[in-house]
């Protein structure tokens, strides 16, 4: 059995251990992006981009951060 939830949080760590604040992650259901992802090091947390706002949600723990994707894409 495959977890979704482990998959999305490996892309999560990736984003951490990278340390690029450029590198962004995008989630995608049925092909639409769902949202765009990317890790502050400075600020320690993580932007959240929805494609239809402006402004990024910003979440400072990975497992909040996992559980926001994981309900917009599954």
């Amino acid at each position: 059995m495959k977890s979704h939830l482990l998959a999305i949080m490996n892309r999560l760590n990736r984003l951490v251990e990278g340390g690029d604040p450029k590198e962004t992650y995008n989630f995608e259901r049925e092909g639409e992006v769902m949202l765009t992802v990317s890790y502050s090091p400075e600020d320690e947390a993580f932007a959240l981009r929805y494609p239809k706002q402006k402004d990024a949600s910003l979440f400072d723990d990975i497992d909040l951060v996992a559980i926001e994707i994981y309900d917009m894409i599954y």
